[in-house]
């Protein structure tokens, strides 16, 4: 096994980066690191199982999963984790100011089944009470994964949609560009729906107990079968790697960050954690795959349920 090489893609992070660049090295292994978009790394790993090891939207996978597809595993590392109040963007001089508000308008995703906009329709339907068939679904990409959805597909940029008026609200990931959107979120052309969104995310997460998963680490079944030891020892140092992070995260003798109140904010986010800000593992995290996964059922993207030896690779279902 010395020596065996892996074809690795994932974005760069505290989570990630001393494995990445070797600082923090896996037994056995050599890592042949692939820099590629986010994007790119999702749709080559779920059409063509391209890497022996991959960051992948929480999703596609479940779709794939649903759909019969077994060349991948995965291991409970989730390397994206946020809130979308946040994402959800209006034009300045929109009326709007709740979710609630948005009932039958045109209502714009990246992608239909991208785990963001799973958990924001899901958030639709549970928290602010609207139904999917009650609001005008557009997309502007296609899907990486075919499914059937009830979004438009139209051509264009997603942000320029919205700043045009062609819809009347967008959910996405990636931050409007500075010419829409500028950096203090303030006096650009557009902005966030919810006014204090921020506390608006704790309220929901004290509430619910859910920080909303979108990315897990994703492995070759062929390559797991030849190394069977591979998904606990990648967990064991993903996890070690993740903990360290948020160690320097909070240390004050240098800044990891260019965030001047970063230490506050760390602080403020383990007390409302209860000390552990960014959970791996299968016992602390499955009761919010279980709401994902009935919200994809409820989006008709899945057509069952799973369980934990479904999902997880079964050396890691003990985490």
């Amino acid at each position: 096994m010395a020596g065996t090489t892996l074809k690795i893609a994932m974005s760069e992070s505290d989570r990630t980066l001393k494995l990445l660049s070797g600082a923090k090295p896996l037994p056995g292994f050599k890592l042949d690191v692939q820099r590629e978009s986010i994007e790119d790394i999702f749709v080559n790993q779920i059409s063509q199982a391209s890497y022996d090891v991959s960051e992948l939207s929480l999703a596609s996978y479940l779709i794939a999963k649903g759909g019969g597809d077994t060349r991948l595993t995965a291991i409970p590392v989730f390397l994206s984790r946020s809130f979308r109040h946040n994402a959800i963007y209006v034009r300045s001089d929109s009326p709007y100011t709740h979710p609630s508000e948005l009932k039958g308008k045109r209502f714009g995703f990246p992608e239909y089944q991208m785990t963001a906009a799973v958990w924001v329709r899901g958030m639709f339907r549970h928290e602010w009470g609207i139904a999917t068939d009650e609001m005008e679904w557009f997309t502007f990409r296609p899907e990486r994964v075919p499914v059937k959805t009830p979004a438009t597909l139209v051509e264009g940029d997603i942000f320029e949609a919205l700043a045009e008026g062609k819809v009347d609200a967008i959910m996405t990931a990636r931050r409007p560009p500075a010419k829409l959107f500028p950096a203090s979120g303030e006096g650009g052309v557009l902005r966030r729906l919810i006014p204090d969104v921020w506390n608006v995310e704790r309220e929901y997460y004290g509430r619910t107990g859910i920080f909303p998963i979108m990315h897990l680490v994703s492995l070759k079944a062929t390559t797991v079968e030849q190394f069977p030891e591979l998904p606990k020892q990648l967990y064991e140092l993903m996890r070690a790697i993740k903990d360290e992070g948020i160690a320097e995260l909070l240390e004050t003798i240098r800044n990891a960050t260019s965030n001047p109140f970063v230490w506050e904010s760390a602080e403020a986010s383990a007390k409302l954690m209860n000390g552990d800000m960014w959970p791996y593992g299968v016992a602390a995290n499955w009761p919010q795959i279980e709401t994902f996964i009935s919200y994809l059922q409820e989006d008709g993207l899945l057509d069952r349920s799973f369980t934990p030896q479904e999902v997880f690779h079964a050396s890691v279902q003990n985490t």
